[in-house]
C-alpha cells in the first residue's frame, strides 16, 4: 500500500537565528509572516505536520504569535479554509474583516489579499485550488472572509469531519486520495457556501456510505468483534447492501483483514518496537491467534513478521546516516507550489 505523502517541520530542528526564516519559507507560497511580539520576549517556535493529497493539501500548525501578510492579487490564487482549535486571528481578507477565535472555521480567498495578527495558536488548514472549489459552487455563492462560529452546527458539523479526515490520514492510501478529496471539498463548499452545491458534482451516496464504513474499519482495526455484523448496527445497513458496498475490494471480510495487515506491517517495519513482543502487535491489530497473524502475513508480503522487523530496523539505519549532515528542509513549500 503506497501511502500519502506525508511530512514533518518542528522549528526546534534548526538553529535558533534560522527557525523563523525556515518557516517562513515554507508558508511564503501562501502568505509572507513575521514575529508578533509576545510578553517575555520569547524566541519563535512553530510545528507544521502536512499531508500532501494532490489536489488539495491539509497541514495542521502551532506557533508563538505571527503576522500574516499578503499582497499579491491574481484570479488563480487558492483558497484557504481554517479551523482553529486555539488561539485565533484578526484582520482583512480584501476589503472584508475577519475575526476569529478558537473553534472558529474561516473561509480565505488568497487572491484579494491578507493582513492578519495571530497570537499563539493552532489551526487545522485545507487548501483548496480554486478550480476544484468552483466546480462544486457558483463564485456568486460564496463570500471571502466567511466565518462559521464555534457551537453552531455548520462549525460543529464540518469541524468534526475535518478533525476527522485528519485522523484518518496516517492510515489511508493514496489509492483513496479521491474520495478523500471529493468529500473535504464538498463538505467544505455545503458548508461555507450560500447557494446549493451542484448535483451534477456532488459525491454519489454509494461512494458517501462506502467511505464512512471504511473509516470506520480504519479506526477500529484493534476490535476483535470488528465484522459485518457490527458494520450493519452502526450504519443501519443489510448485508446486502454492505456485501455490494464492498465488492470492488474482495468482500468486507477480506478488506478488514488486509487493513489489519497493513497495519501490522507499518509498526513492524517503521517503528522501532522497544520491549514489544510480536503476539502483542498481533493482538493489536484485531489477530487473536499469533500462528494465524504469521501465516496470513507470509501469505501476503511473502516474508514473515520477523523478516519485516529486520528489514524495518536496516532501513531506519540507513535514513540515521543519510540524516547525519542535519535535519532535512519540509516539502510543504514544494507541495504549495505544486497544487
Amino acid at each position: 500500500m503506497e501511502r500519502i505523502p506525508h511530512d514533518k517541520l518542528d522549528a526546534r530542528q534548526f538553529d535558533r537565528d534560522e527557525r523563523l526564516e525556515i518557516w517562513r519559507q515554507s508558508v511564503e507560497p501562501l502568505f509572507d509572516c513575521r514575529a508578533a511580539r509576545e510578553p517575555g520576549g520569547r524566541e519563535f517556535q512553530g510545528r507544521l505536520e502536512s499531508f500532501n493529497l494532490g489536489q488539495t493539501l491539509i497541514a495542521r500548525s502551532e506557533f508563538t504569535p505571527l503576522h500574516f501578510q499578503r499582497d499579491r492579487r491574481t484570479s488563480d490564487d487558492h483558497l484557504l479554509v481554517q479551523l482553529y482549535t486555539h488561539g485565533g486571528y484578526q484582520g482583512y481578507n480584501g476589503d472584508r474583516k475577519v475575526q476569529v477565535g478558537p473553534g472558529d472555521i474561516s473561509l480565505l480567498d488568497m487572491g484579494l489579499g491578507l493582513e492578519t495578527l495571530a497570537p499563539r495558536s493552532g489551526n487545522l488548514s485545507l487548501v483548496i485550488p480554486r478550480d476544484r472549489f468552483f466546480a462544486l459552487t457558483k463564485p456568486a455563492d460564496y463570500r471571502p472572509g466567511t466565518v462559521l462560529r464555534a457551537g453552531t452546527p455548520l462549525a460543529t458539523i464540518l469541524a468534526n469531519h475535518l478533525s476527522s479526515v485528519w485522523t484518518s490520514l496516517a492510515d489511508a492510501s493514496v489509492d483513496d486520495l479521491p474520495a478523500i478529496n471529493r468529500t473535504l471539498v464538498g463538505a467544505v463548499a455545503g458548508a461555507l457556501c450560500q447557494g446549493p452545491v451542484r448535483e451534477d458534482a456532488a459525491m454519489p451516496f454509494e461512494d458517501a456510505a462506502r467511505d464512512a464504513v471504511r473509516a470506520f474499519i480504519v479506526h477500529n482495526l484493534d476490535d476483535p468483534g470488528l465484522g459485518p455484523a457490527r458494520l450493519c448496527r452502526r450504519f443501519g445497513l443489510s448485508r446486502t447492501r454492505l456485501y455490494r458496498l464492498f465488492e470492488p475490494f474482495g468482500g468486507v471480510a477480506g478488506y478488514i483483514r488486509e487493513q489489519r495487515l497493513d497495519r501490522a506491517f507499518r509498526e513492524l517495519a517503521e517503528r522501532d518496537l522497544g520491549q514489544r513482543r510480536l503476539v502483542e502487535v498481533a493482538l493489536e491489530c484485531g489477530f487473536d491467534s499469533q500462528s494465524h497473524f504469521c501465516r496470513l502475513f507470509r501469505q501476503r508480503f511473502g516474508m514473515t513478521p520477523g523478516e519485516a522487523m529486520e528489514q524495518g530496523r536496516s532501513a531506519r539505519a540507513r535514513r540515521l546516516r543519510a540524516d547525519g549532515d542535519g535535519p532535512s528542509r519540509p516539502e510543504f513549500r514544494d507541495w504549495l507550489l505544486s497544487l
